[in-house]
């Protein structure tokens, strides 16, 4: 197959996928100008997945898109967009020498900095209750650093190997996870597990509630997380599933293990997707309304940004 051919097969699987999502949950609000300076799709791109049948609406210079379209569409060609060099990133604690027992020093701060309206932020209770006793402490008005202390658990190198996955207790998840295909979805509908069963549509928080939905219904102990991902400089938000074992609740993820596979980012022989991925999240809270680091005077939600200061064992 030549590469020309490769590229419109992809952008049709992208669009096609799109076009599962009911048109009205996307909002034509990016302009050609801001699809090629964010999402990295230029003029030629952009024209050859018009051609494709790219949704949009206006005409001409005023024609706007869909912000997910664009993401996804990025995803799709693999190009440096900044959905694409998320992926990419979020493989980094799953390809270390190995996953280790390490502290790390976190500076969080909402992103309305230097807005006079957002007013003198504090940390959530989730937040505070799950960094080392102590350390909390306040930088700013909006800036506040931890530290936090992550085991590696079952998949510590001197732990025993065998249990290290969940397949056990995952039964038919992993299974149910390698049905669906990665594909970033608007905030109202990555709560609707009847969305995801319909269209085989998920991103990790949409996924996370189908398999939380299939486990209930088949009377297995899984419940949801949510919290930061452990790569690089800059951890990504990140939601997962964990599966009891015995008085313990394990972190699994057989979605994002299955979506880097196919990627070709991770060893899926060293990370199978019914593998614990205890080590490399740090869970803050069970349902996305939890996930908040930094609210407002009134406890509402602030925007924050994460950033790894240092790590030590």
């Amino acid at each position: 197959m030549s590469r020309e051919r490769a590229i419109e097969g992809a952008i049709e699987a992208a669009l096609e996928r799109a076009a599962r999502v009911p048109r009205r949950f996307r909002r034509f609000e990016v302009s050609a100008g801001t699809a090629a300076r964010v999402h990295r799709i230029g003029e030629a791109l952009l024209g050859e997945a018009l051609d494709l049948g790219l949704a949009y609406e206006g005409s001409g210079a005023d024609r706007r898109f869909d912000d997910f379209d664009l993401k996804n569409l990025g995803l799709a060609l693999r190009i440096p967009s900044p959905a694409w060099l998320q992926v990419r990133l979020s493989a980094q604690p799953f390809n270390t020498a190995a996953v280790a027992t390490t502290t790390y020093r976190a500076r969080f701060q909402g992103r309305e900095a230097g807005v006079p309206e957002a007013g003198v932020l504090e940390p959530s209770p989730r937040l505070a209750s799950g960094v080392l006793d102590g350390t909390l402490r306040r930088l700013g008005p909006d800036v506040f650093e931890a530290d936090l202390r992550v085991s590696a658990g079952e998949n510590a190198a001197d732990a025993d190997q065998g249990a290290a996955d969940c397949a056990r207790e995952l039964g038919p998840l992993p299974a149910e996870a390698a049905r669906l295909e990665y594909h970033l979805v608007p905030d109202e509908l990555c709560d609707d597990a009847g969305f995801v069963r319909e269209t085989r549509l998920a991103d990790c928080r949409a996924g996370t509630t189908y398999l939380v939905h299939v486990a209930a219904a088949a009377g297995m102990p899984v419940r949801r997380a949510g919290g930061l991902l452990l790569a690089g400089a800059f951890p990504l938000p990140h939601h997962w599933i964990e599966v009891r074992r015995g008085d313990r609740w394990l972190p699994a993820d057989p979605l994002y293990l299955t979506i880097l596979a196919a990627y070709g980012l991770v060893d899926a022989d060293r990370w199978p997707s019914h593998r614990s991925v205890v080590g490399t999240v740090w869970k803050i809270c069970d349902s996305y309304a939890g996930l908040r680091f930094l609210t407002d005077a009134d406890g509402r939600r602030v925007k924050t940004s994460v950033r790894i200061l240092r790590r030590w064992p």
